[in-house]
């Protein structure tokens, strides 16, 4: 398929060894631009993450990694010797973008900070994505998506509104079942580059992003960092959550999220609810005292909710201008009709002929619609394309040791 998109033209070469770089060049690459990963000769070590197709161990099938470089050519370098260093270098210094994903230590190590490859190429834009940043007191620490999170307070904000805890200070702290600092990181840098590329465009010259995992993790949480600072950076306690119905509820069929916060909103659930005598309570009169008195309201409501499924108390809530949906699992996420038909959810076929599903890109452009014009590449895929293509590599180079080709 034509490479297509409002980045089309762009080069980004891309050496990452976590999501959140990977992520942040899949998505210019979404957009169009030429996208070319630059792997170790033994592969990104997403290859090994999996899930895989009926769970055989496949480098080349680990969902991980093939959502997260699709729209990209593979080329697979050793840059510690002398010909992988050199032919990484050449790739830089043709490059638009060049997109790090590591430790500050060892961006620094290997000597690509934009200052050391400004000279060979000053338009270049160099994003560095690190777990604290390139600069500060714990830039050269170790870290990865997990460290991240709990870095930037998020472990300990979680769960947050609606699920109540008896005592905040009594709570472990958690993660989501994703790699969330990396996609929110990658984002945050996705964005970046192209108002570095607006800036390039008015100033002439490119510059260095610094993306710290932790600050893009904590830049997401307003509510929590302004209640730091309002309350002493004490443990949010159970009374400030705001007002109710603001919840998960159980239903017939598992469960659904109601917003009644508003008057307006809470009258109407209470219409469809019958209006009950105890709708009419001094303790349940505002939002802020059905918050005060959750407890007893609650197993209230679930008296209503659990007579329906979540399908129904939404179309019934939606008909009266309430804010509610179903709870979905992932699987009912993709396999809803809304889903489909907006084609979100992606179609592949493993190895064996399995299929499975992947998601496309969020975002419908009117000009420049995005495609999947490219699944992520084998190891060394592209090696000997690119740097032909790019470079003008001859035959003996392409055979170095340090040059991986398939």
């Amino acid at each position: 398929m034509l490479q297509q998109g409002a980045l089309v033209g762009l080069k980004v070469v891309e050496f990452t060894d976590q999501v959140a770089g990977s992520f942040c060049a899949r998505l210019l690459g979404d957009a169009g631009a030429d996208v070319v990963k630059v792997e170790p000769l033994g592969g990104d070590r997403h290859r090994k993450n999996g899930p895989f197709p009926s769970g055989v161990p496949d480098p080349d099938w680990s969902g991980l990694f093939l959502y997260l470089n699709s729209n990209k050519r593979g080329v697979s370098l050793d840059i510690e010797s002398p010909g992988g260093r050199a032919a990484f270098q050449d790739l830089v210094n043709a490059a638009d973008f060049l997109v790090l994903g590591h430790n500050s230590s060892e961006i620094e190590r290997l000597g690509l900070r934009r200052e050391q490859l400004a000279e060979a190429n000053p338009k270049l834009i160099v994003t560095a994505i690190t777990p604290f940043g390139l600069t500060g007191p714990n830039s050269g620490y170790l870290g990865d998506d997990l460290i991240a999170i709990s870095a930037g307070g998020m472990a300990y904000a979680t769960p947050g509104i609606p699920d109540m805890v008896g005592d905040p200070d009594l709570e472990p702290p958690l993660r989501s079942n994703t790699n969330m600092a990396g996609y929110l990181a990658g984002v945050q840098g996705a964005v970046a580059c192209v108002a570095a590329l607006l800036s390039r465009t008015i100033q002439g010259t490119g510059c260095e992003i610094d993306l710290s995992m932790q600050e893009a993790v904590a830049a997401v949480m307003p509510f929590e960092l302004a209640h730091a600072s309002y309350h002493e950076a004490k443990a949010r306690r159970p009374e400030i959550f705001g007002v109710m119905p603001n919840a998960y509820l159980p239903c017939k069929d598992g469960y659904v999220v109601v917003m009644a916060v508003m008057e307006a909103h809470w009258r109407n659930l209470m219409d469809l609810a019958d209006n009950p005598d105890w709708a009419e309570l001094e303790v349940f009169s505002s939002g802020v005292e059905r918050a005060r008195n959750w407890d007893a309201l609650e197993p209230l409501l679930l008296e209503w909710t659990m007579a329906h499924t979540g399908a129904e108390i939404a179309q019934l809530a939606q008909d009266r201008g309430i804010p509610c949906f179903p709870a979905y699992t992932v699987g009912q996420m993709v396999d809803s009709a809304h889903v489909k038909e907006r084609g979100f959810m992606r179609d592949m076929e493993g190895p064996g002929g399995q299929t499975f599903k992947l998601p496309g890109y969020p975002v419908r452009m009117e000009r420049t619609p995005w495609e999947l014009f490219r699944p992520a590449p084998a190891l060394g895929e592209h090696t000997s394309e690119v740097l032909q293509e790019w470079l003008g590599y001859t035959v003996d180079q392409l055979t170095n040791p340090g040059v991986g080709t398939r």
